[in-house]
């Protein structure tokens, strides 16, 4: 990453501070609700939650990827994009109130419809830290990002699990997300002040309109693939059903989120950057898949291979039945792991048409495979994932592949080394499975301890011995502690 622009490598540490942290107070959250919640209670909200999600991908109408990506930014067009984000948003809060009732008449649960409601409060709040989060994403603060997420992702975990405890059932989940959006915004105005969009416009509402519909279309085609299992489950199989498969999924979605969704904050505005700047945003990109499949490849193989003693140790027994599910899931997030990126890079360098043409063809067919499988088995509603994941990234690497930098000979070499890191890292958590002494139900803590201890060497062994860029990073971070050490020694 020597290559890299002054503040590339800070956004990126502050980013995974900011993941570290929210993983943490994440993973306890769910810890704690899975004891707190059943299964059909979690999968109440699981269901709303998947049909708020496709609604979620209007309020926004590009709006944060318009001011980050944009050539040309003032004040107009500023105000014009935030003018935008508050109709629609708006706009969506008072249809997804008023759906409710439809929504909780389909799935023939009430609790359906008042998580609906109260979600759409979310809505109501989200423009006022739409704009202010991406100014400050454009201008790299993520210091003042980490404040205010780390802020949102505690308030947000600590009324879900207060309100829980309490007895509000689902509903604790619901409001927990409006306490941590609030909380969000009240940041923004603490510590973002400067980012504060004053007054509101129509100057430039053709430019915002023209890539806002296109962000929105495919955003909105790829959360209906994206949720489409868990709204397909919970129809098809209960409540129940979509529960262990939010479980399942869950794993995944936290890493997703919390380190492929931290290197994207980041990579996303460095594109645009690097695009604007030097146009040299291909070789970046290539970058940054090389660095997500060194540690995503590795984390995934390892929740493959030990996802029994994984769903046990978090959730209980009473998730058992999630286990198969998750090691679908994390096979597909494998495959997954080359797509990730694609979408924000080609939205950075201007090409967001050719993003919403791929987002409909492989979400479409995201879908029908979906449908497909639920006919069979709720297993194989996981199992199809796979597939899927394999024609989106044919689809985006077609284009990828246009550039110079990213052909595909390079994008394979590149890759190589990857792949050995995740065989090496995997050789001991396989040989445990193995081994395993006595039925699954047994020894499954003292057998993931020594699967995750030999995982972790055999990944820095494989860092070492295939010479993973990654290896430099670790170098420079251990360098950089001893001599923090040293310096602080030296005080002393």
């Amino acid at each position: 990453m020597s290559q890299e622009k002054p503040g590339i490598r800070k956004a990126l540490t502050l980013s995974f501070a900011q993941t570290c942290i929210s993983l943490v107070l994440s993973v306890a959250t769910i810890i704690i609700l899975s004891r707190l919640l059943k299964p059909a209670e979690i999968g109440v909200y699981s269901v709303a939650v998947g049909f708020v999600a496709l609604v979620h991908m209007l309020r926004d109408f590009g709006v944060s990827e318009f001011v980050v990506q944009d050539l040309s930014l003032d004040n107009d067009v500023i105000r014009t994009a935030f003018t935008m984000n508050l109709i629609i948003a708006w706009c969506l809060a008072a249809i997804v109130f008023a759906s409710s009732g439809l929504i909780g008449l389909f799935y023939g649960d009430p609790g359906v419809a008042r998580v609906t409601r109260a979600m759409s409060l979310v809505f109501v709040l989200l423009p006022f830290g739409t704009t202010h989060m991406a100014l400050m994403k454009r201008s790299f603060r993520f210091d003042t990002i980490l404040k205010i997420r780390l802020a949102e992702t505690a308030v947000r975990g600590g009324t879900t699990i207060g309100l829980a405890y309490a007895g509000f059932s689902y509903m604790s989940m619901a409001w927990g997300s409006v306490a941590g959006m609030g909380a969000l915004i009240l940041g923004c105005e603490i510590w973002g002040w400067q980012y504060r969009v004053r007054g509101v416009s129509f100057a430039h509402w053709r430019r915002v309109m023209d890539f806002g519909w296109n962000r929105t279309i495919a955003d909105l085609v790829m959360q209906m693939g994206t949720q489409s299992a868990n709204i397909i489950v919970g129809k098809m199989f209960g409540m129940a059903a979509a529960g262990y498969y939010s479980r399942g999924y869950g794993v995944v979605n936290m890493f997703v989120t919390n380190v492929i969704g931290a290197v994207g904050n980041v990579a996303f505005p460095a594109y645009a950057r690097e695009h604007r700047e030097s146009n040299t945003a291909p070789q970046l990109f290539l970058k940054s898949v090389v660095y997500l499949t060194g540690i995503s490849w590795p984390f995934f193989g390892f929740c493959t291979l030990m996802a029994f003693p994984i769903i046990r140790i978090a959730f209980g027994d009473q998730w058992d039945a999630a286990v198969p599910l998750m090691q679908w899931l994390c096979g597909a997030a494998i495959v997954g792991t080359l797509t990730f990126q694609c979408n924000r890079f080609f939205t950075a360098v201007g090409r967001y048409r050719d993003v919403t043409r791929v987002e409909i063809q492989y979400q479409v067919g995201r879908i029908g495979l979906t449908i497909l499988a639920a006919f069979h088995s709720l297993e194989a509603v996981a199992a199809s994932q796979i597939l899927v994941y394999m024609v989106a990234a044919v689809l985006y690497y077609r284009k990828v592949v246009q550039y110079e930098s990213t052909r595909l000979s390079n994008v394979v070499s590149a890759l190589l080394p990857s792949g050995l890191v995740m065989l090496s890292s995997c050789a001991v958590p396989a040989a445990v499975l193995y081994l395993w002494p006595g039925p699954p139900s047994q020894h499954y803590v003292s057998a993931f301890l020594v699967a995750a201890a030999g995982s972790g060497l055999g990944w820095i062994l494989g860092i070492v011995l295939t010479r993973h860029p990654l290896r430099s990073e670790i170098v420079r971070g251990i360098s950089s502690i001893a001599c923090r050490v040293g310096w602080v020694s030296g005080l002393r």
